[in-house]
């Protein structure tokens, strides 16, 4: 039976697409010190797990958005889908942190075909307001896991152990690749970009023909000029790469706080693996409510470049109190919980609206423009993510807190200085 594009049943698919990476990470944090203890390694070393996790997340994309432009969307959606659901299923079995590790870089890269194609989904079947809209819902929905991610996480390692936590993994990725084989029809339009080039193997626009030599080796070098005329023409776009920009920088705010969040709550604060999971999810209620709110204003009209403003710059507040309190030493959690929720608040702001417009201009190139948006913003998360867990001290959060003061000050100085001078009057 497929499933309508405008059903609550094509949201709750899209939004569990996009929400892969956020249960594959989330749902680990309870048991970094279990694994770390089972594997022989250290917390931190355990702790890496979500950045390589992520750095397959972002690598992905750069191939999956050409082939969904070339091929299809299901067909690269089963592909990941498949991937991911081994992965998982590796990870269970893994002998050792090195082991893990490469099952979930793995993870990662299977995972990546969700999240990209989700986004180009949504750009394929609406447009404008429709689109922010749409993809404010689905963020509504992704923001399930990471709400009960942890909490899951810790109940399911009481009662099972850190294996089981990635066998449920591989349980919620074969769910999803078969409502995508059984209810997803192909939304990719015909003559896009990407397609007519990689498929003929023609070069794009700008880009030298390859001229009239025969057999593989032309071909191929043909398509890999297309290619890179297609991502050329994409990463030469303004208004593209400056709202990846703030889009990446802003998850890379988000991502140190998911990476030590763990660290603060179980290691500084010395709280148990349960209570982490329930302050995790109070603080994650804040993207699910700026999220709704965000859908409500997008479809009353509201300019998304006034909410993009508004969500940036409360998140460079929030992060400079949360920032000064943690080198001040004043940790009470009266103060952490608001000024965190406030701060994935403002995420649930800004993602929607930094994402669309970056792909909004490229509608014959939406795949690789999600591609584009997808990997960078991945990427920025790895290497945030991973910064933290390095420079981990081992009884402060000042790693997390500096990490994610300079991702929310850099996000609002490209808006600043970048962003603004590429929206047109009355766009909306």
């Amino acid at each position: 039976m497929r499933i309508k594009s405008d059903s609550i049943a094509f949201l709750a698919l899209m939004g569990a697409l996009s929400a892969l990476p956020a249960l594959s990470t989330d749902m680990a944090l309870p048991a970094l010190s279990s694994i770390a203890a089972t594997l022989q390694s250290s917390v931190a070393s355990a702790a890496l797990t979500l950045s390589i996790f992520m750095f397959g997340f972002a690598l992905a994309p750069i191939a999956y958005g050409p082939l969904a432009d070339s091929y299809g969307r299901r067909p690269v959606l089963l592909a990941g889908g498949v991937l991911y659901t081994a992965a998982s299923l590796a990870c269970a079995l893994a002998p050792s942190i090195g082991v893990l590790l490469a099952c979930r870089l793995l993870q990662g890269v299977g995972a990546g075909a969700g999240m990209v194609l989700s986004l180009t989904i949504v750009r394929d079947l609406f447009e404008g307001s429709a689109a922010r809209a749409c993809l404010s819902y689905v963020a509504t929905l992704r923001i399930v896991a990471p709400m009960i991610g942890p909490t899951l996480g810790g109940w399911v390692l009481l009662a099972a152990g850190w294996r089981s936590i990635y066998g449920v993994m591989a349980l919620g990725g074969a769910a999803v690749t078969a409502a995508v084989y059984f209810g997803l029809p192909e939304t990719r339009p015909h003559g896009t970009v990407a397609a007519r080039d990689l498929a003929s193997g023609a070069p794009a626009a700008g880009v030298p023909a390859a001229g009239a030599a025969a057999g593989g080796t032309a071909r191929l070098r043909a398509t890999i000029g297309a290619l890179a005329g297609v991502y050329r023409r994409v990463l030469s776009t303004p208004a593209t790469v400056g709202n990846a920009l703030v889009n990446a920088l802003t998850f890379g705010c988000q991502f140190s706080y998911i990476v030590g969040s763990p660290l603060l709550v179980m290691q500084v604060l010395g709280l148990s693996a349960q209570t982490f999971g329930l302050i995790f999810a109070l603080t994650a209620f804040g993207i699910m409510a700026a999220s709704i709110l965000n859908g409500r204003l997008n479809a009353r009209g509201v300019s998304p470049h006034v909410l993009l403003g508004c969500g940036l710059a409360l998140s460079s507040s929030t992060t400079l109190i949360f920032a000064a309190a943690v080198f001040a030493g004043f940790m009470p959690l009266w103060l952490l919980l608001p000024v965190l929720t406030l701060n994935t608040f403002s995420f649930g702001m800004i993602a929607p609206n930094a994402s669309h417009a970056a792909v909004e201009p490229l509608p014959e190139m939406a795949g690789v423009a999600s591609a584009v948006v997808s990997t960078m913003m991945m990427g920025t998360g790895a290497a945030a993510g991973a910064m933290v867990t390095l420079l981990y001290d081992g009884h402060s959060a000042r790693a997390m807190a500096g990490m994610m003061l300079v991702c929310a000050l850099a996000a609002l100085s490209v808006y600043v200085f970048r962003v603004r001078k590429t929206q047109r009057p009355g766009a909306s």
